[in-house]
């Protein structure tokens, strides 16, 4: 199984049940997929992503992380990867007797609007991934709100993640355009 978010681990835990032996691929170095490092700490407790991974690997099933699946490892911009390994698909294909892809949408939608290449014009995910990974004991988040007037476009769950990230980090206003 290619990518461990919802999908891909909903998916493992039925073939691991019917009694198939089962590989996860994980492009980053924690299993979740935006599970774990789009949704902050605040909305979602990143142990119960940790007692189902433990669970899972009771029941057998096998994580490969820091593990990219590609042609090659150029990604687009704003998609993060902690990968240390690419594998090709040819070669799933080869060693396994199926493969699901199960990799998300962390493709971020661009907007051709004047002002986009400015400095501090970020994607949702390239200020919200390095946030959950600073929380979880990791680097320092680049991107910091403190003492800044935000403007977040869009809404929805992603644009109030980053509401709420710029609110925590201390900004000295937020707004939100949707």
């Amino acid at each position: 199984i290619v990518g461990s978010g919802p999908a891909g681990l909903a998916a493992a835990q039925q073939l691991a049940r019917a009694g198939h032996d089962v590989t996860v691929f994980e492009k980053n170095d924690a299993i979740g997929g935006l599970m774990r490092y789009g949704i902050p700490d605040f909305k979602l407790d990143k142990r119960l992503i940790e007692w189902r991974v433990a669970q899972l690997k009771v029941e057998g099933v096998k994580f490969r992380l820091k593990t990219l699946v590609a042609a090659d490892e150029r990604l687009p911009k704003g998609v993060a990867c902690d990968a240390v390994q690419v594998v090709a698909p040819a070669a799933l294909l080869k060693e396994f007797d199926a493969v699901i892809l199960a990799g998300g949408a962390e493709t971020p939608r661009d907007l051709p609007i004047p002002g986009r290449d400015l400095d501090g014009v970020h994607f949702a995910l390239e200020f919200l991934i390095p946030q959950n990974k600073e929380v979880g004991g990791g680097r320092k988040n680049p991107i910091n709100a403190k003492g800044k007037r935000v403007v977040v476009i869009g809404g929805g769950d992603t644009g109030s993640d980053c509401v709420g990230t710029s609110n925590r980090h201390g900004a000295a206003s937020v707004t939100q355009i949707e």
